[in-house]
């Protein structure tokens, strides 16, 4: 049988399906835990008493490795004959066949370092939320593991829309980079000089009242914190105001 491709959605969530469509369910969380993990490095091949130290920390080596044997089985099961041997095992280690998987957390990566405008676009879609998010297997060393990760790809998350939101705005894609601004927003709300350039991507698209707004939430998040906006905000403010104020839409809100 022609080898099919494994996709797996791994940033959000946890979602595996073959390339022609047919969706693969990983029934244990520690079988989907453990195809991520081996996923995320797909180059890399792994000690077996590594990985079972990794899942079964608490469990003496032997009784471990057994755990991570029937796993392995309950996942092999799982997958569909075409992708069957994307799981490579031997009596010491397991890995990933690379070319036969395709995870979305490992094409962000890919696109982030490419950096063109495009490639930070494809990016910033497939960033969904945290890698795994929902999946708690209650093994320390994995959840410390998953938790650096999460961290590092949403680092990485930022520093991809940071970008995009200032290619777009110099390429002058207005409506684009209001939504780039907007995410940037949704994954680390306290980036004031964010909110200061939607006061500016608002203006020029005379939406006076979208740049109150978005200083009121600026004022009412920084205020949570017990913080007030940089002087530089406020500023801000004060040199938009005559627009709004000239524009037919200052009812909408009062300045």
């Amino acid at each position: 049988m022609a080898m099919d491709g494994l996709i797996l959605n791994l940033l959000g969530g946890f979602r595996a399906r073959i390339e022609s469509g047919l969706a693969v369910t990983v029934p244990t969380r520690k079988g989907r835990a453990l195809l991520a993990y081996l996923a995320c490095q797909p180059a890399e091949r792994h000690f077996r008493d590594a990985v079972a130290a990794l899942f079964w920390g608490n469990m003496r080596q032997d009784r471990a490795r057994h755990c991570l044997r029937q796993t392995v089985f309950v996942l092999r099961a799982a997958l569909p004959e075409s992708v069957s041997t994307v799981l490579r095992t031997d009596a010491d280690m397991l890995s990933v066949h690379e070319p036969g998987v395709s995870v979305d957390a490992v094409t962000f990566e890919r696109l982030a370092r490419d950096g063109t405008i495009g490639s930070l676009q494809e990016a910033a879609t497939l960033y969904r939320g945290d890698l795994l998010s929902g999946i708690d297997v209650g093994e320390e060393a994995f959840e410390d593991w998953l938790r650096a990760e999460r961290e590092r790809l949403h680092e990485l998350a930022l520093e991809v829309l940071a970008r995009l939101l200032a290619l777009q705005c110099e390429a002058g894609a207005t409506d684009s980079a209001i939504q780039s601004g907007l995410r940037l927003l949704a994954l680390d709300p306290l980036q004031e000089l964010v909110y200061r350039a939607l006061m500016r991507l608002y203006a020029g698209a005379g939406r006076p009242g979208a740049v109150v707004r978005q200083y009121q939430a600026c004022v009412k998040m920084l205020a949570e914190l017990g913080l007030e906006p940089e002087l530089e905000t406020t500023e801000l403010l004060r040199e938009l105001i005559p627009r709004i104020r000239r524009s037919a839409l200052l009812a909408e809100v009062p300045v």
